[in-house]
Order: C-alpha cells, then structure tokens, then sequence
C-alpha cells in the first residue's frame, strides 16, 4: 500500500471513528479498485445474449447493479420462454431495444452519484428507487388511447385493490405475478378468444374484478406483460390491432 494510500485511508477512518486514531500496523494484502462506467455496444450478437455485468459495469453508488441485472435476466427470460413456446424469433430484437437505454441511464447515474459522494453529498433521488422505469418508445408498446393518460404503454403497471369473488380485496399485483400475460377488460368491452399464457379478467361491476385499476377506462382493452409493464392499451374500435400483438408474443 502506497503512502498516498495510507494517509486516505487514515483520514477515512478518522472521519468515521469521530475523531479517533486508526494505526495500521500491518497491512497483508491490498489491492486498488478503478471504479469503470463501461456498457457493451450490443447485447446480442446472433444465439449470444449479453445479461447483467457482461454488458455494463458501474461504480457501485447508489446500489443500482443487481436490480438493473435481475431486470435484464427477466426481460430476456420471458422473451426466450415465449420464442421457445411458438412466438416469433423477432420478439429476441427488442431485449437489447428496451434494455440497453436504461442500462446508459443507469451508469450516468452511478457516475453522477459516485461524484457527489466525494464531495460528501449522500442524499438518494426518487430516480434510484427504479420505480419510474419505463419503456414507452419500445416497439413492443402499443398506446392507441392517446397521451398524457395516467399509464401509458410501456409504464410499469401500478398496484391496486381490486374485489374478485365474494367481494374478497385482492392485490393485482397478485393476479400479474408469475410468467403469464394479463388482459385487463374494461366494462364493455368484449372479451378475446382464449390463449395459452394469457389471463383474462373482466373489470367491473358484473366482472370477475371489481374496482378501479389504474388507467384502464370501460370499453378498453389493458395487456400486462409477464415483467409487469403494460404492452398495450387499446379501444375497442382497435380490437383488431390487440389480436394481432397477441399474435407477436404469444
């Protein structure tokens, strides 16, 4: 250990005794740490797949890697499952599409955090809880009920209390866990066919949930994905074009 070394070390240690003396008397193994903010430039290249530290490496400020990690493994997980059950190989193109841009995000973040932090700045924004994540330019986000709604395509679907059998409050978050997708009908609106790995739920007051689920309007149609961010939100007049999504996922 350098000299250099030793005094930071010292004045750290101090800071953080209170005023206290640390003596280092011996020192059997040190090594230095560079902090990196790298990021692959893809995430596929043909049957290999990039996921976690293999495609971007940050300083760890803020506490970012392992959920953004755990994101990246789910979103390909559910994709891979779906192209392995029959859905189109096409669906493969738009892990790098939606999660390589958060992943840019994110080291801009450490990076900016790892600089306060030296400045003895330790307050955390709202953007590290990764609740606000999204992914509304995605190809896979189809929004034909118009802007500025409360959720959109491509937004992580909110919680709610919602009331299904004998008036029993249930969470929906609850009813979106697992591998499947979710189909949020709005009263009036018919119901589709059914499909494998599709769940299906009428909302309102002759339906099978009962209450208010954030964004979704009567005669809408609201599709859920199996990582819980809404991939669609569509009229009924655009039925049509919810059939046809289907089609591409499942």
């Amino acid at each position: 250990m350098s000299i250099f070394r030793l005094v930071v070390f010292r004045r750290s240690s101090m800071r953080a005794c209170r005023g206290g003396v640390v003596r280092v008397r011996e020192v059997r193994w040190a090594s230095a740490y560079a902090m990196n903010a790298r990021l692959a430039d893809r995430y596929r290249v043909g049957q290999v797949f990039l996921v976690g530290d293999a495609a971007h490496i940050h300083p760890p400020t803020g506490g970012q890697g392992l959920n953004t990690s755990v994101q990246d493994a789910y979103n390909l997980g559910w994709k891979l499952a779906a192209v392995l059950g029959g859905a189109p190989a096409a669906l493969l193109e738009t892990y790098e599409e939606e999660r390589r841009p958060v992943a840019a995000g994110m080291l801009g973040l450490a990076t900016g955090l790892l600089e306060k932090a030296r400045q003895g700045e330790m307050r955390r924004g709202r953007e590290v809880h990764q609740l606000d994540l999204g992914c509304r330019g995605s190809s896979l986000a189809l929004d034909l009920a118009g802007d500025g709604r409360r959720v959109e395509a491509g937004d992580r679907m909110p919680d709610a209390v919602v009331r299904g059998a004998g008036e029993q409050e249930r969470r929906l978050f609850d009813l979106l866990a697992g591998p499947h997708w979710t189909l949020l009908v709005g009263e009036g609106a018919p119901a589709l066919a059914p499909r494998a790995g599709l769940s299906v739920w009428d909302v309102g007051p002759a339906g099978t949930l009962r209450g208010s689920v954030p964004g979704l309007e009567p005669g809408e149609y609201m599709l859920v994905r199996p990582d819980g961010y809404v991939g669609a939100v569509v009229p009924l007049a655009e039925k049509e074009r919810l059939e046809s999504y289907l089609s591409g996922v499942l």
